[in-house]
């Protein structure tokens, strides 16, 4: 089947015997032809179909005699090329270019491709086409404005037997101003079983279209995470950089990298680990903004600081190591460990504030538990000099001191039994005493009220 030919190239006229500017045509409807314009030089708008006719060929190499009608195209930055009503004068000499008299203007010289014979085309009769248009689901839309896209349209033309195979907008909307949609469909003028055919066809190349987008879509995010993994790996997009030595390693990660993972979070940054093994230095790599990523690369940086201390000091954090523990965990140390002279504190320079500020407040209790202790020493001695002034218990049969202690216990238990056992035997000699008193006195009363000679 031979393929009708394209409409895809199209004149317009803004008024009748006007010049006929070039232009694009992007869909037909009823009336109304909607074009656009190469680069963009005017934006794309609404057109009558009595202003659009299909674009004439040029007259390169015809030879015309003098006052023969013919039209001359002519471009300037400002509008698009037009096609406008002249008159041939006289060819020059080389043949290249002829002048010529165009209506409005004057008499000009043009190259002979810029001249050809008034053209025979009739607007557009929209009564002639079917119009389809086949919606483009969102992900696609994008291609549309691809040169593939083009590509792909004008062999389903060629196949189907097309007038026009175009991107183009569903439902166009405009009037005589401009018109700016998005492309959302692909629209398709030709006769009913050409649009038939070619709508088939597009749903099939957009399913496979969508497949491939799909598939550049994952391709070029994999890519790019590539790419960033590459250049994290090098060091090169890190917004800072610090250098450790292999050994402090562990400590500036902490146990389980709960430092790395905290300053991540608290500075939304990204902190990778590079070096090798047996390498004596390693490099921490901060990923993020630089204001961010400075900052963690300070806080994660471990400074090591002597805090010396007295003697009685010294001392006192030996006997209760707890105290340590607690001002290491509050100011977020690294590590502080005692030393002969003092303490070695290990830690970021915040940190470290922290933690002098911690031991300074601590250190001021240190003359009250040391009063404390001298006053418990002093209550103990007072005990122990206490006990040393009581007679000790002997037993004469035995001069075991543990069997003297033990029979001193038993005495005391047999003693408080027997008190017990006589305080019991009072209450109850009272108790006995007070029922027979309140029992005589009732039987006095009872005789009191029996009568005389009664039994």
């Amino acid at each position: 089947m031979v393929a009708p030919r394209s409409l895809a190239l199209v004149e317009v006229a803004k008024r009748e015997g006007g010049p006929w500017y070039e232009a694009i045509l992007r869909d037909l409807q009823l009336d109304k032809a909607w074009v656009a314009f190469d680069k963009g030089v005017w934006p794309s708008r609404e057109v009558p179909c009595s202003h659009v006719r299909p674009r004439a060929k040029s007259a390169a190499g015809t030879s015309f005699v003098e006052n023969a009608e013919v039209e001359v195209r002519l471009a300037t930055s400002e509008c698009p090329a037009c096609w406008c009503q002249a008159w041939m004068v006289a060819h020059e000499e080389s043949g290249e270019v002829a002048r010529c008299y165009v209506s409005g203007q004057g008499e000009v010289t043009v190259p002979i491709e810029a001249i050809r014979a008034k053209s025979q085309e009739m607007s557009l009769n929209p009564l002639a086409f079917t119009r389809v248009a086949v919606e483009v689901e969102p992900a696609l839309r994008k291609w549309l404005s691809l040169s593939d896209c083009r590509g792909c349209l004008e062999q389903i033309r060629s196949l189907s037997a097309l007038h026009l195979a175009t991107p183009g907008v569903q439902s166009p909307s405009g009037g005589n101003g401009v018109v700016v949609q998005e492309l959302d469909s692909i629209i398709l003028l030709g006769s009913e079983e050409a649009t038939q055919k070619a709508q088939m066809v597009v749903k099939i190349h957009l399913q496979h279209q969508a497949e491939v987008e799909a598939f550049h879509r994952r391709r070029n995010k994999k890519l790019a995470l590539l790419k960033e993994l590459e250049a994290k790996s090098s060091g090169e997009a890190a917004a800072a950089v610090l250098e450790v030595a292999s050994g402090l390693v562990g400590r500036t990660c902490g146990r389980g990298g709960e430092r790395v993972q905290r300053l991540e979070k608290e500075f939304a940054v990204e902190i990778r680990l590079a070096g090798d093994d047996d390498a004596p230095w390693k490099t921490f790599l901060i990923y993020g903004a630089e204001e961010d990523a400075a900052a963690a690369r300070e806080a994660l940086e471990l400074k090591s600081v002597e805090y010396p201390l007295s003697e009685s000091s010294l001392a006192w954090f030996r006997k209760d190591n707890r105290i340590l523990l607690d001002i290491a965990k509050k100011a977020q140390l690294a590590a502080a460990t005692l030393q002969d002279g003092g303490l070695e504190l290990l830690g970021s320079s915040s940190a470290l504030e922290d933690a002098k500020l911690l031991l300074e407040n601590h250190l001021e209790y240190l003359p009250v538990y040391e009063e404390m202790d001298r006053q418990q020493e002093e209550i103990q001695k007072s005990f122990e000099a206490l006990e040393r002034s009581k007679p000790k218990w002997s037993n004469p049969s035995s001069g075991d001191p543990q069997r003297c202690s033990r029979d001193r216990e038993r005495h005391e238990r047999h003693v408080m039994a027997e008190k017990s056992e006589r305080r019991r035997r009072g209450d109850l000699h009272k108790s006995e005493r007070s029922v027979g008193r309140f029992g005589g006195m009732a039987g006095r009363d009872e005789g009191r009220k029996c009568p005389v000679g009664g039994g």
